[in-house]
């Protein structure tokens, strides 16, 4: 058993049950490194893959650490863990290693995240899709899964189209997870959570969601293998009857014209017209809003070669392929 009183700073201290399944599993492993995994299964148990949250690893950490005696220390080892040790040890720094493609700047995600901007968020996709009849087959998903969101308040927005939904938003960058976990705590919503996880190497379990949602607004991947990975990695997580509704915008990143442009749908790909879709390989798009003239693109066949669930697309303008993805 844990002797939490030769652990705790002081006699009035006391763990909570998340921070003493954390404690645990770094005594355990005392002295040696406990990862990031390790520390999840320790406190979520079986379900640890479907509520993974780095915001709340981290914040579990640093709860641990106010509450931890003087006589110790937990040591953060980059791209490995935490290690538990006695204050006297030092542990020399690794190297840290950033996650591939492009991060979103703190300019970005600060404008995004300020609704006094004219933005384009999740709220202006469903309000389209409702009146486009896109998602009425999922009027009400069990659970959704929301990835690289980096405005909080799409977090009101999915509440507010799909109440009673579980939702989980993912993102591998610790600052939007800290921002929507902020908001889903202000907000009380117990079936929302925050999960750190890189679609492109998702850890989340096959076939579990209803409905993903991919916020393409800031394509992450550099790489056209990157893109590949991030769709064989949708389609492996949706639910055979599933959907998946991706909000695109192309256009050069330093000259946008998204603040200008209202949403409309391309068309739909579903089971029944996959087939025929896949032998050509060509889907129609609209170039302008607003004349609405009509010009085909290949995709490449084995953008979709892997699923034959439920499509949808928006886009403002045509894509130079394989940059759709």
């Amino acid at each position: 058993m844990l002797n939490e009183a030769k652990l705790a700073k002081d006699s009035l201290t006391h763990f909570t049950k998340e921070e003493l399944s954390t404690l645990m599993i770094l005594v355990q492993k005392s002295d040696s490194v406990a990862s990031r995994d390790e520390i999840a299964q320790a406190v979520w148990g079986q379900n640890w893959l479907k509520k993974y949250s780095d915001w709340q690893i981290d914040r579990l950490i640093y709860l641990v650490r106010r509450k931890l005696s003087s006589k110790y220390t937990v040591k953060t080892i980059r791209n490995r863990g935490y290690v538990l040790i006695s204050s006297k040890n030092t542990i020399p720094s690794t190297p840290t290693f950033p996650v591939e493609g492009t991060a979103p700047t703190q300019a970005y995600l600060e404008y995004m995240n300020n609704p006094q901007n004219p933005r384009k968020v999740l709220a202006d996709l469903f309000s389209v899709a409702k009146k486009e009849k896109i998602i009425l087959n999922i009027k009400r998903p069990k659970l959704i899964l929301v990835i690289n969101s980096f405005s909080a308040d799409n977090v009101i927005a999915t509440s507010r189209m799909f109440p009673g939904s579980e939702v989980y938003f993912s993102n591998f960058d610790s600052r939007a997870l800290a921002l929507h976990q902020h908001q889903i705590d202000k907000l009380g919503l117990p079936l929302f959570h925050a999960v750190f996880d890189d679609l492109r190497h998702s850890r989340l379990a096959d076939a579990t969601f209803d409905l993903i949602i991919n916020d393409f607004r800031l394509n992450f991947n550099t790489t056209h293998s990157q893109n590949q990975q991030s769709i064989e990695n949708i389609f492996r997580l949706l639910k055979v009857k599933g959907q998946v509704l991706v909000s695109v915008v192309i256009d050069p990143r330093f000259k946008s014209l998204r603040l200008y442009q209202p949403w409309f749908f391309v068309r739909e790909i579903t089971r029944s017209s996959l087939r025929g879709f896949l032998d050509d390989a060509i889907t129609t798009v609209w170039r302008s809003p607003r004349d609405y003239t009509r010009d085909d693109v290949k995709i490449p066949k084995h953008l979709f070669a892997f699923s034959s669930r439920i499509f949808s697309a928006s886009l403002n303008s045509i894509p130079q392929i394989p940059a759709i993805f």
